[in-house]
């Protein structure tokens, strides 16, 4: 059963390819794609997993052989309110993982087998979660942690696994299923996309439900709710996405747009959802498009659109996304 992961690693070789001419350097800079965009900051080395909160971006540099040897295999923050660029976490060999997760207080992020919190004001991190089986995608609420165990191809299945914040051992929340892809919260209920469609749990364990049946040969794949809604991608036999909508009470899905490029992030506030999605006409290695539609329906807009290069993760506030690229950290207003 495809996932999400598996997805992504196929693509893997793409993004390297584009990648060699570019790491750590400013040529996207140069490029008179991305018009909109303004750069936070430059030459990271291979800024990845990003989040927000209302004072600072937070993201992931690092990963390679040669950030082991350079010492970059750390977490940032970039203050909003001026611009400045601090390390908040010096990863030296320990390579932190793509998974971030902010509250009022604290950073997450994970070292590949534990769960680690920092203060965002910086500090020494300290352990919170020994043992964790490597997160992938994480939520939490006041009280603990739920996670999508990372899943790279021919991984078995897998549970999702819960923990609490304060400190202490994780535990399996679910029995162990195959192809998860995206992970949700309301107040009482878990909420997991596998490849058979959206299951939930109670926050408490028990009984696992189904909340929708993928009735398609191809992978559902992400997950994102509000209070009346899921949001997920749909693979068709070709291997492009749409992106969906389900409607809680009537559980009737609808389509919101067309494409959706599904190894990259999406994201929601209230009003719209915001996505990637490749340039028409140029193909797998060509641009791609920041794109925005209205949770309510209607046409699909374009916020800016460049040059493709590491282009996955992506975050947003009130007033703008944000997306990492191969050497960049970028803001684009909504």
């Amino acid at each position: 059963m495809i996932n999400r992961n598996v997805v992504i690693s196929s693509c893997a070789l793409a993004l390297l390819l584009l990648a060699i001419s570019g790491c750590r350097s400013s040529n996207l800079s140069n490029s008179s794609s991305w018009t909109k965009l303004k750069v936070l900051s430059d030459k990271e080395d291979h800024p990845s997993k990003i989040v927000v909160d209302s004072d600072a971006v937070y993201f992931i540099t690092g990963g390679t052989v040669t950030s082991l040897n350079e010492g970059t295999n750390n977490i940032k923050k970039i203050l909003l309110k001026d611009g400045t660029v601090s390390v908040l976490v010096k990863g030296g060999r320990v390579i932190p993982d793509q998974m971030l997760a902010v509250d009022e207080k604290f950073l997450y992020w994970s070292d590949g087998g534990n769960i680690m919190r920092v203060p965002k004001s910086g500090g020494e991190s300290e352990k919170i979660v020994p043992n964790a089986p490597k997160p992938d995608e994480i939520v939490m609420d006041e009280e603990n942690f739920y996670w999508v165990i990372w899943a790279g191809e021919g991984s078995p299945p897998s549970p999702l696994m819960v923990a609490p914040k304060a400190g202490g051992a994780p535990k399996e929340l679910t029995p162990r299923y195959a192809g998860t892809s995206g992970i949700s919260i309301d107040r009482d209920n878990v909420y997991w996309m596998t490849g058979e469609g959206i299951k939930k749990i109670s926050k408490k364990g028990g009984e696992v439900v189904d909340v929708y049946r993928n009735t398609s040969k191809s992978p559902s794949l992400g997950l994102l709710q509000d209070d009346d809604n899921f949001y997920f991608a749909q693979m068709d036999s070709r291997g492009k996405s749409a992106l969906m909508k389900l409607n809680k009470k009537s559980e009737e899905a609808t389509q919101l747009a067309a494409s959706i490029n599904h190894v990259m992030d999406f994201a929601a506030d209230a009003d719209n959802l915001y996505y990637f999605d490749n340039v028409p006409g140029q193909g797998s290695f060509g641009g791609v498009a920041l794109m925005k539609v209205r949770k309510a329906g209607g046409s699909p807009a374009e916020i800016d659109q460049g040059t493709a290069g590491w282009i996955r993760y992506l975050a947003v506030d009130a007033k703008q996304v944000y997306f990492t690229d191969i050497a960049r950290v970028n803001a684009i207003a909504k």
